[in-house]
């Protein structure tokens, strides 16, 4: 028994890979799109305003290169700031986050005491 080899599992490339597109987060790259191809065609082009049509263009170029860059920096960056605000009830105020350790004479929040009845 001591002379086995161990199992050896085949992790599929695909599986573990982020979702991007250009280099951008999937959402994001789609949800920029969509916006600036509204402006652009409805606000835009639609009404005569070629004017406005360049700049969404020129917002979309901007938009994917910054999501480029942050797709580089951290391609599930997008993914961690969706589950740490999942735990908030206020945009990018994390207030039931509480450290492990407290000061001396702290009381604990009435929400996180125990409740036995």
């Amino acid at each position: 028994m001591a002379a086995e080899k161990a199992r050896q599992l085949s992790i599929n490339q695909s599986m573990t890979k982020p979702l991007l597109i250009l280099g951008c987060d999937r959402t994001l790259f789609l949800v920029g799109c969509l916006a600036c191809l509204y402006v652009g065609f409805n606000v835009g082009i639609s009404k005569g305003r070629i004017f406005v049509a360049l700049l969404s263009a020129m917002a979309w170029f901007l938009i994917n290169f910054a999501l480029r860059l942050m797709g580089r920096a951290d391609p599930l960056m997008f993914d961690v700031f969706k589950r740490y605000s999942q735990y908030s009830d206020k945009p990018f105020h994390n207030q039931f986050f509480f450290p492990a350790h407290s000061a001396a004479g702290t009381r604990t929040p009435p929400f996180m005491r125990k409740r036995w009845l």
